[in-house]
């Protein structure tokens, strides 16, 4: 008999998490051994409709209320209000659904404090999996709805060992309960295909390093166009491409025209097939403040490009072996980028061992590991 998984993921804004979530469905929903579900909360998974139904992925919806679809997402204020009305308006209607689905496998990875308060407090029999993605934060309130509720968590699921080891240290839960398991994000198939793609004619012959993210905070593009003004002084055979939209897309074109780097800097905006861009590539530089594990570390390993990326915690430094197999710079530190970019620079005998062991890496996302490793987890 199958099992039916559930997974709950409301979000607000466009996250790593949404194609973690919609890739493990699909691999899970694939192996024949799963029934999966996504509850589509106030309409936040509507534009994926197409791919549920591709893949036999049935589609729960738990809200008809429109007032969470008006408040704005952009912004912290906006962003936690909207997140506090989706934990109010929610509340009775997943717990419905919980009741009427009491067998259900619960994977759970974003307002996570919602279904594990109502499993303990009305003490259903649901299996909660809780996934950890993102920035770990164990604040006051966060240990404490943790340690409530630990006795209904079947399972905790890592992607770094060194995520594996903050949580051991909070002492919550037992060891053998954590499982360090990786998002399905890679499908070679499919990224073949994609990545062959024709580019714009006028990157076709350029030489360039790629960067991709959301325009944010947390990917620090505004140090990244600071390190390119001191690279310009001496390397200027190459322009950089940025990939993605987000809430600082003003303030870095202004600082790109400001540092008159207009020639040099391209961002493109948010683009489906990023392969195609990295394929052509010189290779991926990442500057994220943090990461976990950070997919796109992953997406260029499989096109088989050379990685830079910062040592933030947790995933892109221990994907690269800690630098044996790609270039780490000290998070946030000026100096020492433009050394490790040089010493990339230098160093291209090195880099197709580098690029050879990445891609043996690369398997470990894959939809058929990750299917072997969760049906190994359940039972």
């Amino acid at each position: 008999m199958n099992k039916s998984l559930s997974f709950w993921c409301p979000y607000v804004g466009d996250v790593g998490t949404i194609k973690a979530v919609l890739e493990g469905a699909k691999s899970l929903s694939q192996s024949n051994n799963f029934n999966c579900k996504i509850i589509n909360v106030f309409g936040e998974f509507d534009k994926f409709r197409p791919f549920l139904n591709k893949y036999n992925i049935k589609e729960v919806r738990l809200l008809n209320n429109t007032i969470i679809n008006i408040i704005p997402s952009k912004g912290f204020f906006w962003s936690r209000i909207k997140y506090a009305l989706i934990f109010i308006f929610s509340f009775f209607p997943l717990l419905q659904y919980l009741k009427k689905n009491n067998n259900d496998y619960l994977f759970i990875y974003l307002i996570t404090s919602l279904p594990l308060i109502i499993v303990k407090i009305f003490n259903l029999q649901n299996k909660v999996i809780l996934r950890v993605s993102g920035k770990i934060k164990f604040t006051i309130f966060r240990k404490f709805i943790l340690r409530f509720c630990k006795s209904k968590i079947l399972r905790v699921l890592v992607q770094t060992t060194y995520s594996k080891k903050i949580i051991q240290k909070q002492n919550i839960f037992k060891p053998r309960s954590i499982s360090l398991i990786y998002d399905p994000i890679i499908d070679l198939k499919k990224i073949n295909k994609l990545k062959n793609v024709k580019i714009d004619k006028k990157y076709l012959k350029k030489k360039y390093f790629i960067s991709i993210g959301r325009l944010s905070y947390q990917k620090n593009f505004i140090f990244l166009i600071k390190c390119i003004k001191k690279i310009l002084e001496f390397e200027k055979n190459f322009i950089f491409l940025i990939l993605g939209d987000g809430e600082e897309k003003k303030i870095i074109l202004n600082l790109i025209k400001k540092k008159k780097l207009i020639g040099y800097i391209k961002v493109l905006g948010f683009k489906k097939n990023v392969y195609k861009y990295i394929k052509n590539s010189s290779g991926l530089i990442c500057t994220s403040l943090w990461e976990e594990p950070g997919f796109v570390i992953q997406e260029a390993a499989a096109c088989k490009k050379i990685i830079l990326t910062s040592n933030c915690h947790s995933g892109p430094e221990e994907f690269l072996d800690y630098g044996k197999n790609g270039y780490i710079f000290n998070n946030n530190d000026e100096k020492n980028f433009i050394k490790i970019f040089k010493e990339m620079l230098t160093e291209k005998k090195t880099h197709k061992l580098k690029i050879k062991n990445n891609f043996k890496k690369v398997y470990l996302y894959s939809h058929e590991r990750f299917s072997s490793d969760i049906t190994k987890t359940l039972n």
